[in-house]
């Protein structure tokens, strides 16, 4: 049987495999572990992430890596620490906009 992971170990696992993230990284890995963070949010009820992980699924499906991907993990990190309000993704979303515009 598989214990189930603290939300906070199995956010830091999976925000490390995007950290480390390069060019090279394989996509697969790095869907996976958005997914991790994905699925743990929502059990956590931590709203503000939402846009930020659609915009890294966006940017891994363009290929994109590296800066611009560093970039959204620090955003995504600040969104994770939000708690409790559901206005605060629309502040995540336009960060992520202003990344993703250049």
């Amino acid at each position: 049987m598989t214990e189930a992971l603290h939300p906070t170990t199995g956010f830091e696992l999976n925000l490390a495999a995007l950290r480390r993230a390069t060019g090279r990284a394989p996509a697969g890995g790095l869907i996976e572990a958005v997914e991790g963070i994905r699925r743990l949010a929502a059990a956590e009820g931590l709203v503000a992430a939402t846009p930020v992980i659609r915009a890294i699924d966006s940017a891994l499906a363009r290929g994109e890596r590296g800066a611009l991907l560093q970039g959204l993990v620090t955003i995504l990190e600040d969104a994770l620490a939000q708690r409790g309000s559901n206005d605060s993704g629309q502040v995540y979303a336009a960060a992520c906009s202003v990344r993703l515009a250049g």
